[in-house]
């Protein structure tokens, strides 16, 4: 037995390795498309070795095998071979010298995973043979929502004991028997979706017998034809997972690219189903449309620069990635068109050149018919809600923005979004990792008009982040990023997991703090202009949720007096056996007072050298108290219950000759640590403790007088007896 061989990678010695596999003659390897495809494919990776690993057993071929092949008369058996492709060239002496182990071996397992370009197996049918062939993604990475991506997951492969992997989706050929076009669609849609282990994908056999035991007119399960539309659903029902199917004719090209966009940044493939024509040339120069069948591919890619919208597929005539061009028929055919199809659109196929340079001309068009989008089993929204969501609320974005621009006399800009399927983990690394603080004093200066990045609104952009990622959602959620030109200005987040009649929107955020609050300022007028409920949409929803933050009374709290602080430290005395603070001086202050504070503190208001101690607590409450530093100290969190509060100070109070006036700072070791802005809820707290107490006088202090700096001998004046505005009752 030949424990493997290795060869330059050639047409010829491609060929070879393949006869080699089964010692067979084979018909002309070369007139098989997927062959002359892979060959172009791997030119394009610039494949130099390849490796002929002769004996594999394949899982999915073996589970083929047993559900039919094992009762044929004369097979081949169930063992399979494997080509490995590399980027540089090997030989046998040193590949023996790294199976060896010899620690000078040329060749090294790095190096060769360096070098890996996947695989091809082989399988022991004389004439479909082309099986799970997973090959190295070609061309320019992943260029980011709405612009560039292909597809691919890891797959690791074991070469003699030597681990490798590959960053593909796996593709193979139909056999004619136990898998049709519509079954090894389904096949590498397993393999694309991102919730399965690739290594336990159902084999193309079982999903046939799957998609026919469920039919209730099912016949004989092989050889099978097709598979019709319902049953790709029912093989996929099967698997347990969730999908949405859509009938394309009703459906623009335009809304079609953003479909595939949204759907392939989410690392989501669509099997699509539909009639391919083929296109030749008659003698007379026109177009000879020849109908071929019904087919089914998979989508796993796109590219839309330059203005051509090229789509990547997995089609089982040609090889993985194939590309086609989605196009209007009245452009493919010209005057060809047939009568009142000229707005028609379909996907154009090209063929790879012998240079491995796509053809510009197509030889055939897939008409589009059914497309079926892989979900997770929770996602119930499909993508027809986020995608109608996002076009009306852009409908008002771009209203405004335009106006917005003529009267400001800046550029306008065009409005667009991209739509993501992703995880609420997903969802929050993107905003986590967001840093808005290079903003600050960016502006924008319009003729009298100017917006800038201050501070305050920088502060209040991070309480808001942090609310966004510690809201309590659902696990999916369909990520809807708009954009006016060039600046992502703001996000929202779908409930995916809910109905079509629920209140979706689980999160807005914004990400440019100049255009992002511009473009949302579209939506302050008509707060209450709702649309019709039966609209496919959560435009309302959308509406309701700006409302709510802006009418939010947790969040104005939090934009005026600071977010929720915990105590920095707690102290043993200041905490009761019961857990409640121990201060017995404290009150409690919602609403105006008809008491005075000096004379709920007669003794403070008396010393100089004696001071309160205040807080916001979490609801908006005025907590004060004596500031007791003997025979213990009792501070802030003695008075609040030992619970989170928000910006939180001092007060004393002075007398100026003609009145006394309280002085208050927020000097809070336990709460008023780390706010950005604390001078703007001081001025705020104070506001409120002079709404609450509207006779007396509140105005920003520094440092309180200590006792210890008082003048020796000085008397403390009594401050009730000497105010000019005291009453009896103070």
């Amino acid at each position: 037995m030949t424990p493997y061989l290795v060869s330059k990678f050639q047409k010829a010695t491609l060929s070879a390795l393949i006869r080699e596999s089964f010692d067979a003659d084979f018909a002309d390897i070369f007139s098989k498309p997927q062959v002359s495809y892979l060959f172009k494919y791997l030119k394009e990776l610039k494949a130099e070795g390849v490796l002929l690993e002769p004996d594999y057993i394949d899982r999915e071929f073996l589970e083929d095998f047993s559900n039919y092949y094992v009762k044929r008369f004369g097979n081949d058996g169930y063992v399979c071979s494997r080509l490995h492709f590399f980027k540089c060239p090997i030989s046998h002496n040193d590949m023996d010298e790294l199976l060896l182990g010899r620690p000078d071996a040329k060749l090294t397992a790095e190096y060769l995973q360096e070098n890996y370009l996947g695989f091809i197996v082989v399988k022991p049918l004389t004439k479909t043979f082309v099986g799970k062939t997973c090959l190295r993604v070609v061309g320019e990475p992943n260029l980011g929502p709405g612009v560039r991506k292909k597809i691919a997951r890891r797959y690791d492969v074991s070469l003699f004991g030597i681990d490798l992997y590959v960053d593909s989706i796996a593709f193979q050929e139909q056999d004619k028997v136990v898998a049709a076009c519509a079954t090894t669609a389904v096949w590498t849609a397993l393999h694309g979706f991102p919730g399965r282990d690739v290594r336990s994908v159902t084999s193309c056999s079982q999903i046939t017998t799957t998609a026919l035991d469920l039919e209730d007119s099912s016949g004989n399960g092989f050889p099978n034809l097709e598979l019709s539309n319902e049953q790709i659903q029912r093989a996929l029902d099967a698997e347990g997972l969730r999908y949405h199917t859509t009938q394309l004719r009703e459906r623009s090209s335009d809304w079609f690219a953003d479909y595939v966009a949204a759907h392939v940044d989410s690392n989501l493939p669509i099997i699509l189903t539909g009639m391919v024509y083929g296109l030749n040339r008659a003698p007379e120069r026109k177009f000879d449309v020849v109908a071929r069948g019904g087919h089914a591919i998979t989508l796993l890619g796109y590219d839309f620069r330059d203005g051509v919208r090229s789509i990547y597929m997995h089609d089982d005539r040609l090889g993985p990635y194939a590309r086609a061009q989605i196009i209007s028929l009245k452009k493919l055919l010209g005057k060809d068109t047939p009568p009142g199809m000229a707005d028609t659109w379909v996907i154009a196929i090209s063929r790879r050149s012998d240079t491995g340079v796509w053809e510009k001309k197509a030889h055939e068009f897939l008409l589009p018919e059914v497309s079926v989008a892989l979900a997770a089993k929770k996602a119930r929204l499909a993508y027809t809600y986020a995608h109608t969501t996002a076009q009306r609320i852009n409908v008002e974005v771009d209203k405004w923005m335009s106006t917005l621009s003529h009267v400001l006399g800046i550029d306008n800009q065009p409005t667009s979004h991209t739509i993501q399927l992703v995880t609420v983990s997903e969802a929050r690394q993107g905003v986590l990792a967001f840093d808005a603080s290079s903003q600050l004093g960016s502006s924008l200066v319009a003729g009298e008009y100017r917006l800038e990045v201050t501070e305050t609104i920088l502060e209040r952009w991070e309480q808001d982040k942090i609310k966004f990622l510690t809201s309590h959602i659902a696990r999916w959620q369909w990520q809807i990023d708009f954009l006016w030109g060039d600046h992502r200005t703001f996000r929202i987040l779908l409930d995916a997991t809910d109905i079509p009649s629920g209140n979706a929107v689980s999160g807005v955020f914004i990400f440019d703090l100049i255009y992002g609050r511009i473009t949302l300022g579209a939506f302050k007028e008509i707060m209450t202009k709702l649309d019709p409920p039966e609209q496919p949409h959560f435009y309302n929803a959308f509406l309701r949720s700006l409302k709510r933050h802006a009418d939010d009374y947790a969040g104005n709290l939090q934009k005026k007096y600071g977010a929720l602080r915990a105590p920095n430290y707690l102290k043993d005395d200041e905490v009761s056996d019961t857990g409640e603070g121990k201060n017995r001086t404290t009150k409690s202050f919602y609403d105006p007072s008809e008491k005075r504070l000096r004379s709920m503190f007669s003794a403070i208001s008396k010393d100089r050298y004696r001071n309160l101690i205040w807080a916001i607590g979490k609801d908006g409450i005025l907590y004060v108290a004596e500031d007791i530093t003997k025979p213990v100290v009792l501070g802030h969190p003695s008075m609040t219950g030992l619970q989170p509060a928000r910006i939180a100070g001092e007060m004393w109070c002075e007398f100026d000759g003609k009145k006394h006036i309280w002085h208050v700072n927020s000097e809070s070791g336990r709460y008023s640590r780390d706010y950005s802005t604390p001078s703007v809820y001081l001025e705020n707290a104070i506001r409120k403790i002079s709404s609450i107490f509207p006779t007396e006088k509140f105005v920003l202090g520094g440092q309180r007088p200590r006792a210890e700096e008082a003048p020796a001998n000085t008397p403390i004046k009594d401050n009730i007896a000497t105010d000019p505005q005291s009453n009896s009752t103070a």
